[in-house]
């Protein structure tokens, strides 16, 4: 039963072709997941996903690490368990680069990488949109800027 469970979330992740809006972002992202490549398509380019929470205290040590590296490679944080815009603005806790906060796009994003079972949780994909790495908790700038350097 949980094999079909799995099978139909992937269809569902693979479907999902609809702009993603963000916070601290003019432009719609773009991401798809797809299945027969096992991959997060629409970026063509490194990136990295960043999953946190408003009440997480180990993510708000985590945040200004990512803005620095914000500057010179691609990051985008998903914020769970908000309700809508105004909630996510005052949650962002100092994040300044584009953040994903819509229920359904957190949802679909956690669904790709396989779940998320704690934050801060760190995913990082290659131009081809293939995940290469993934870190949980707080994790040092000189670790997650070496690894995004081997992409580039």
């Amino acid at each position: 039963m949980r094999f079909f469970l799995a099978i139909f979330i992937f269809l569902l992740c693979a479907c999902k072709d609809e702009a993603m809006l963000a916070l601290n972002s003019k432009e719609p992202i773009h991401l798809s997941y797809s299945a027969k490549e096992q991959a997060l398509k629409g970026l063509n380019e490194p990136f990295m996903l960043f999953f946190y929470t408003k009440d997480c205290g180990v993510c708000a040590k985590q945040i200004p690490i990512l803005n620095e590296l914000s500057k010179d490679y691609k990051i985008i944080a998903v914020l769970g368990g908000m309700r809508d815009y105004d909630m996510a603005k005052e949650s962002l806790k100092g994040v300044t680069f584009a953040t994903i906060y819509e229920s359904l796009d957190v949802e679909y994003l956690s669904n790709v990488v396989g779940g998320v079972w704690g934050v801060p949780a760190m995913f990082i994909y290659d131009k081809d949109g293939k995940m290469v790495k993934k870190f949980i908790s707080l994790t040092p700038k000189s670790v997650l800027e070496n690894e995004l350097n081997i992409l580039i």
